[in-house]
Order: C-alpha cells, then sequence, then structure tokens
C-alpha cells in the first residue's frame, strides 16, 4: 500500500539532492514543484475513482478504477465513504502544496541575494 507515495517521494528527495548537486538555481522550489505535478496526478486519479464509485450499476459492487488509486488506497475496505476520504485529504495536501511553493521560492530568492 502507498507504493506511489513512496516511489514520488524517493523520486523528490533524489531529484532535490541531483539539483543540489549539479548546482541547479532553487533546487527545493523545483522539488516541491515536482511534488505538487505529482499530488495532482494522485488528485485527478483518486477523483476519477471516486465518481466512477458513485455510478449505480457499473460495477458488480465498487472496485478500483484505475492503478494509481489502486497504489494509494490499497485492498482493505473499499467504501464509498473511504474513497472519499482519500480524494479529499489529497486536494487538501495539494492545496498545502501549492500554498508552500510559493513560500519556499521567496525563501530560496532571498537566502541566494545573502549568499552572493
Amino acid at each position: 500500500m502507498m507504493i506511489f507515495i513512496m516511489l514520488c517521494l524517493l523520486f523528490i528527495i533524489i531529484s532535490v539532492i541531483g539539483f543540489i548537486r549539479f548546482r541547479v538555481t532553487s533546487p527545493y522550489s523545483k522539488g516541491i514543484f515536482l511534488a505538487v505535478v505529482f499530488s495532482i496526478l494522485a488528485v485527478v486519479c483518486l477523483a476519477q475513482n471516486y465518481t466512477q464509485s458513485l455510478i449505480q450499476g457499473a460495477e458488480d459492487g465498487i472496485s478500483i478504477s484505475n492503478q494509481v488509486a489502486y497504489w494509494l488506497i490499497g485492498e482493505d475496505n473499499w467504501t464509498v465513504e473511504r474513497f472519499k476520504e482519500w480524494f479529499e485529504l489529497s486536494i487538501y495536501f495539494t492545496l498545502f502544496l501549492i500554498v508552500i511553493y510559493p513560500i519556499v521560492m521567496i525563501a530560496e530568492k532571498r537566502l541566494n541575494r545573502k549568499n552572493v
């Protein structure tokens, strides 16, 4: 369970380390941007999964409708309420990352000005 989150975190950490190693400007904000992109992908997949579960008769019961949603939710206790909960949590997390992104950009620019 949570394979998608772990793989995304690993990719982001390795990317930020690579950005720092190769002296890319604003490595942390670029890492946050990658996290925003992955988070938006998760929101879209979870939204599609949640809305698919609301359609009566679309499946024989409810099921996971895409691989990313499966990686996030796992195999246990599938309910429409759980799908909605995961979808809402992913929205809140994505909004948090979107708010953090400009803050990290400003902090990096200020630190760069002090170091120059």
